[in-house]
């Protein structure tokens, strides 16, 4: 009995799915169309993480860097290459370690250094380093290093570009008289350049300006007669003729070369 109720069942089911498409094609309509794939959405790879720098507090732990160096985070160079590279330079200046900062040095200035090493200034100035500030930046695509010693109660300012590798070299930009005084601003850098380019430029102003001397060599005939206007004269020039001093023989000052320490 219960079989043939569920074939009855299954005959209706079938006889009503029929009915209802043979409607729908009677009526002309179409059974609705499967929804469209969804779209594919590329996702850009993420990008490379930026390269990251170890702390200079660490660095200085790692490398042993004497605690009178102080380079602050925000001043450092961007890579730990140049960071090892000025901290152990001027780590060499804080022991008064000529040995190891001679081969870090560029040719001309390590014959500045050997200098001041037999002459025991190196030493001396050296002994008494109580504090390095250092700042680090780039100028006319280079690297460079700036560096205000306390010596005692003064201060020694020196600038280095520098290159860092196997093997780094440091090589000091000459010295502006004064410059300390010249520093203002974010960017010491860029200010002592700015500084050495106008002390440049002055050196290479003459000392005396040399005026031609004026002489009025018309007589009297060429107006219509009469006796030559007077020759002048006067005790100031040779021959007579008066005229300015002559230029001095002294050469031109140039700023003060580079090297640490030099007055």
């Amino acid at each position: 009995m219960t079989h043939r109720k569920n074939t009855t069942a299954l005959t209706l089911t079938t006889a009503v799915t029929t009915s209802i498409l043979a409607a729908a094609v009677l009526t002309g309509c179409e059974p609705p169309a499967p929804p469209p794939p969804a779209p594919v959405v590329k996702v850009a790879p993420p990008p490379p993480p930026a390269p990251t720098v170890t702390p200079i507090k660490e660095l200085m732990v790692q490398h042993d860097i004497d605690s009178r160096v102080n380079l602050p985070e925000d001043k450092a160079p961007a890579t730990d290459e140049q960071r090892i590279a000025v901290l152990k330079f001027f780590d060499a200046f804080a022991r008064g370690n000529s040995e190891a900062l001679k081969p870090m040095l560029s040719a001309p200035d390590q014959l500045r250094l050997d200098g001041m090493v037999d002459g025991g200034i190196f030493k001396k100035t050296t002994e008494e380093i109580t504090r390095i500030d250092v700042r680090c930046g780039r100028q006319d695509s280079n690297d460079c290093t700036l560096a205000v010693f306390h010596v005692a109660e003064d201060f020694e300012p020196q600038l280095w570009v520098y290159t860092s590798g196997d093997k780094p070299e440091f090589d000091a930009v000459a010295t502006p008289p004064g410059i300390m005084e010249k520093l203002s601003g974010e960017n010491w850098i860029a200010a002592w350049y700015e500084v050495l380019k106008l002390e440049l430029a002055k050196a290479d102003e003459p000392d005396v300006v040399i005026e031609p001397v004026q002489s009025d060599y018309s007589t009297k005939d060429d107006e219509g007669g009469g006796d030559a206007a007077p020759t002048p004269s006067g005790p100031s020039s040779p021959g007579g003729m008066p005229g300015k001093r002559k230029p001095s023989d002294a050469p031109i000052k140039a700023p003060r070369p580079p090297g640490f320490g030099t007055k």
